[in-house]
């Protein structure tokens, strides 16, 4: 993945460079709600709202940029790029982060979080992948998770058209949200996880060989839209909040994907009525760097809060703090982009 500054100036139309505008905008859309669902202060309800759909949104993007020339690749040549696209990522933002916890771990609350942990623990959640391992970057589980899904992906493509391939996924992801609801074990590097991800990877990839959405008129996109967010808060009400990491799919689970797969159309159709923009062109394209480094930028602000005594130590975080909050962890990402480019490091 490449850097790109706030100010680049490549084309966005589709027809020249072949991306989709609308696709930049449902990651721009979908990282900011990312960002927006970890902070403090945001009311349960949109906490529940925003899990429900956000991280599933992803891989179903995923599963759309997947390029029909990569499905024609050998299975060694997919899984060495998938490795160089995701696992590079993965290992420099676990640095990161475990640098950052290494300086802070025993100053406020993380010195009672980090009490009894020695400096090498972290190394555990690098090996395993699992959210709960990953407590120095929890979104650092989206990576091992993506590769194993996009691997298995492209294997199975050897064998399956798209339409049975996204058929066979959505089964087993139906199937893995009614019998394995928040297990007592997990297994290592999200290949549980993966096969309720994969359901939303191979719909990714349908929706891209099936160009219906592009077709779609302005007043149609709305009223889908709104019927799907209309459907999409309905839905969401009947469930508690869900999350893919820890494979807890609520007390009603076979609302899962559909509840998902309402917040991703609605999504969809928003992203499609928006105009091509420079900042979700670059949230879009430094989306695999805000998902990892946000969650240690909302911690440092609030740590820098605290300590200048902006906010009190007994303040009531409220969805000012969290709109807040979240655009200052966007905005630390520019430095931190900075330093990226100047090292000459790519991602």
């Amino acid at each position: 993945m490449k850097v790109l500054p706030m100010h680049d100036q490549r084309p966005l139309a589709n027809e020249p460079s072949g991306r989709h505008v609308f696709i930049d905008n449902a990651k721009a859309i979908g990282i900011v709600l990312i960002v927006i669902g970890h902070s403090k202060g945001l009311p349960d309800y949109l906490v529940r709202l925003i899990f429900s759909f956000h991280v599933p949104l992803f891989f179903f993007i995923s599963g759309f940029l997947l390029k029909p020339e990569k499905l024609q690749q050998s299975v060694h040549g997919s899984v060495k790029r998938t490795l160089r696209t995701l696992a590079v990522p993965y290992l420099f933002f676990f640095c990161f982060a475990f640098g950052y916890w290494l300086l802070t771990r025993n100053i406020g609350e993380k010195a009672i979080l980090s009490a009894g942990r020695a400096w090498y623990q972290p190394f555990i959640g690098l090996l395993t992948g699992l959210e709960v391992d990953l407590y120095i970057d929890p979104p650092l589980w989206f990576f091992p998770c993506l590769i194993m899904t996009a691997i298995l992906y492209q294997r199975a493509r050897k064998q399956l058209t798209a339409v049975v391939a996204a058929g066979c996924f959505v089964v087993l992801g139906i199937a893995v949200t009614l019998l394995c609801n928040q297990p007592s074990y997990r297994l290592l590097l999200g290949l549980d996880s993966m096969w309720v991800a994969l359901s939303f990877y191979a719909l990714g990839q349908l929706a891209r060989e099936n160009t219906w959405f592009s077709r779609v008129g302005i007043m149609q996109l709305i009223l889908f839209g709104l019927l799907a967010s209309l459907l999409l808060v309905w839905a969401g009400s009947l469930n508690d909040q869900v999350d893919l990491a820890t494979m807890y799919f609520g007390a009603r689970p076979a609302l899962y994907l559909p509840t998902s797969l309402l917040g991703i159309a609605a999504t969809l159709a928003i992203a499609k009525l928006l105009p091509a923009s420079r900042v979700a062109n670059w949230l879009s394209q430094n989306t695999l760097i805000i998902f990892p480094a946000h969650f240690i930028f909302l911690g440092l602000v609030r740590g820098i809060a605290l300590s200048l005594h902006a906010i009190p130590r007994d303040y009531h975080y409220a969805l000012g703090w969290s709109v807040a909050s979240s655009a200052m962890a966007i905005l630390l990402c520019l430095p931190l982009l900075h330093v990226l480019r100047v090292l000459r490091i790519r991602l």
